[in-house]
């Protein structure tokens, strides 16, 4: 099963969805900073990629959590099994390209899978006419701005296409040092009709935990 649909009369928080159901655009999003010690220190002893074990560790902890499994598409409500990461990858000829592919559990299998479809994209010379092509919206959308160190970042949303406004947009900026830690900004935007500021708070704090304990999650 790749969803659940959900009756309207079955949601939890169904005073909550009504209610922002009646606005245009429904997204918000907290900036946080994350403390990235220990996953920057151990990307660098083992000579890999901060953004793929990021992207693993963040959307593993994001599809522990219900609310940022749900989506509605084509008038109906659905709770997904799990959630793609979806994520801009910079093309040769300068120009972003959004990559993706079907979320794997296994750290070994999805670090192969994505540096796979990374090294694919940087290749291009051309882009995708469509910028997101996926019509189950069983994403992420993922970026970083590794040029940067930001206090904050919001994202573009469009205005009562709710099947997008329901995919949570995630950013995080350049980490850096500070005092004897090491930190970056991550920003999580939500649709407020699923995911009030209990879940989307349960979320940093899962994220923060794997960031954390990355060695006991990808082993």
């Amino acid at each position: 099963m790749i969803y659940k649909v959900i009756k309207l009369e079955e949601l939890k928080k169904i005073k909550q969805y009504k209610w922002f159901r009646q606005f245009s655009n429904p997204c918000y999003g907290f900036n946080v900073k994350m403390n990235v010690t220990r996953l920057v220190n151990y990307t660098k002893e083992n000579h890999q990629s901060f953004f793929i074990n990021t992207l693993y560790l963040l959307t593993s902890a994001l599809n522990q959590i219900e609310e940022m499994r749900m989506r509605e598409v084509d008038g109906e409500i659905r709770l997904y099994d799990k959630i793609n990461p979806t994520f801009t990858v910079m093309t040769q000829i300068g120009i972003y390209e959004n990559a993706g592919f079907e979320m794997i559990d296994n750290y070994d299998a999805f670090y192969k899978r994505a540096t796979s479809v990374i090294e694919e994209v940087k290749k291009q010379t051309s882009v995708k006419e469509t910028y997101n092509d996926s019509k189950l919206y069983n994403d992420y959308y993922i970026t970083c701005i590794p040029w940067l160190s930001i206090e904050g970042m919001t994202h573009p949303l469009i205005d009562n296409d709710y099947a997008s406004l329901s995919c949570p947009r995630i950013c995080w900026d350049k980490y850096r040092k500070e005092n004897d830690k090491i930190v970056m900004i991550l920003n999580i935007t939500a649709n407020h009709c699923f995911v009030d500021g209990y879940p989307l708070s349960k979320a940093f704090n899962l994220i923060q935990e794997y960031f954390d304990n990355l060695i006991g999650i990808i082993k």
